[in-house]
């Protein structure tokens, strides 16, 4: 893994240069505060937006968010030619680039659509606008659940009739035609581009061991049998079906946390592949299923789909073998029990440099030692850009939550699994909340553009309350995100920036205590 950190000499010339203390919320948020935090509502006649960057050449847009109440606020950081004094020196280099970044995204969940379907049609417009625009977060990914999951209000599968191997009964539900389809389309409004993936959570009851899609099972008999071809054929009869609804997938997983499905103890649908006989099925049934198939022939294929803790070992076992590898483009993560992120990441991207490795799963609140929706929690706005920060400085090129919006008890779940999001909907007032974790995605996905690379950065100093990492956009713009975390000692810095492509500028800023920035770094007038 490259360095991000390493130690430089302070400089302590002290030069005049455009700066800025936050203390006050963003004007343009509509504060409601808790004893946990601060949230910003919306309205079907008023919601919170962006600042434009409006920025040219010499200029840098500079956003804050924090623990005192900032939401995205801007403003404009000019460049000096001399280095004035900072308390943190970071050093962006462009010339040394890393992973090409792909994109930002959320799931298309059942509950989040039974979310959306509660409220006035103009305020869920409201919130995919929030999301998917180029204003908004500029979602580039949106996952799909293959039928049901625990953020749904039952369990179902697209198939309940026993022995149907060749899928004749195949049938989408209500779930599909009234809370992720229709979300679907009105998302691509927003953003055309939007790609889509699919993941399934457990194939029809009857294809699994234990004769129900809830708890753990493994799909009956071995890879290249009856079974498996019938579960390969049921993935292509969801895109088919999809497509008729003029809506074509990016990208397939073929499971949702395939480790789960061997925990006894587990009670929501899963089903267990090892690293093994995901391999076999992926290169005996699955990927000549997709590749003999109009809407699956070019689709990219994940593998794992898990905590990042399997890794390396799994892609390792995966695409070592040449058939499987060659219906294979990409590596899936969650970002659950991470310890030690960085180094399974690295290594898994040493050992397959050619597979990419997307983030499909965060969240927070679910633990069930946890409060499910904590209103306006900063804490979990840290973990969340933790999280992706350490995710793209080791290799990662997206991330992706977990659902969209849910309701104040974080649902529906049939099975209570609730958990916190990004936005918590209020039906009854028509209103729906903006959660911190909501400005933590947006410092990443509203500035690093589909294509950014990631460069090489250092900071002179190991600190390590600070976070950051450095990107370089396909129109040459520069956006670098840092964050301030106070889990021990809450200190305010003095950033000064340099960039080695230009010595002549150097951008000064401060750093909040508890506190999330990105600096936007306009390199042309356009």
């Amino acid at each position: 893994m490259p360095t991000h950190r390493r130690r430089l000499p302070i400089l302590f010339t002290l030069i005049f240069v455009f700066t800025r203390f936050e203390n006050a919320l963003s004007a343009d948020c509509t504060e409601k505060s808790f004893k946990t935090g601060t949230v910003c509502v919306c309205a079907i006649d008023y919601c919170d937006e962006i600042p434009a960057l409006d920025v040219t050449m010499g200029q840098a847009a500079l956003y804050t968010s924090s623990h005192s109440g900032a939401r995205l606020h801007r403003d404009v950081v000019y460049a000096t030619d001399s280095e004035p004094f900072g308390t943190l020196h970071l050093t962006i280099d462009s010339s040394k680039t890393y992973q090409t970044i792909q994109g930002f995204g959320s799931t298309f969940s059942d509950a989040s659509g039974a979310n959306l379907k509660s409220l006035p049609d103009k305020l869920a417009d409201t919130i995919l606008r929030q999301y998917f625009s180029d204003s908004g977060l500029n979602l580039q990914f949106g996952r799909v659940p293959i039928a049901s999951n625990d953020f749904s209000t039952r369990v179902y599968s697209y198939n309940e009739i026993v022995d149907d191997f060749e899928m004749q009964n195949f049938n989408l539900t209500k779930e599909d035609l009234q809370w992720k389809i229709p979300y679907i389309q009105a998302a691509q409004k927003h953003n055309p581009n939007v790609k889509l993936f699919a993941a399934p959570w457990s194939a029809p009851g009857w294809l699994k061991s234990t004769k129900q899609m809830d708890g753990p099972g493994t799909l009956l008999g071995k890879a290249g049998d009856t079974y498996h071809k019938a579960y390969a054929k049921y993935f292509v009869r969801f895109l088919e079906e999809y497509s008729k609804n003029n809506l074509s997938f990016w990208g397939l997983s073929t499971q949702n946390q395939p480790t789960l499905g061997a925990d006894k103890k587990n009670k929501v649908q899963s089903m267990a592949f090892t690293a093994e006989t995901q391999r076999d099925f992926i290169k005996l049934d699955l990927g000549p299923a997709l590749k003999a198939s109009d809407v699956g022939k070019d689709l990219k294929v994940l593998i794992m789909d898990d905590n990042r803790g399997n890794l390396p070992k799994w892609a390792d076992t995966v695409l070592k073998d040449k058939d499987a590898a060659g219906f294979v483009s990409g590596i899936a993560v969650h970002s659950y029990q991470d310890s030690e992120a960085d180094k399974h990441l690295d290594e898994t991207n040493k050992n397959h440099p050619d597979f990419f490795i997307l983030g499909t799963e965060a969240s927070e609140g679910s633990n069930s030692k946890d409060t499910a929706v904590e209103y306006g929690s900063w804490d979990r706005a840290e973990d969340y850009t933790s999280d992706i920060l350490d995710d793209l400085n080791n290799w990662v090129v997206g991330w992706t939550e977990r659902n969209l919006v849910l309701d104040a008890q974080g649902g529906p779940s049939w099975i209570s699994d609730f958990a916190d999001a990004p936005i918590i909907s209020f039906p009854a007032l028509a209103q729906f909340y903006k959660q911190p974790m909501f400005y933590a995605i947006a410092h990443f996905s509203h500035f690093i553009k589909p294509g950014a690379k990631r460069i090489d950065h250092s900071l002179n100093v190991i600190e390590l309350e600070v976070e950051s990492s450095a990107f370089l956009n396909p129109d040459g713009s520069k956006v670098i995100i840092m964050l301030n975390k106070g889990s021990l000692v809450a200190t305010e810095h003095t950033v000064v920036v340099q960039d080695t492509a230009d010595n002549r500028n150097h951008y000064q800023f401060k750093l909040p205590q508890r506190s999330i920035i990105t600096l936007y770094i306009q390199t042309s007038n356009f």
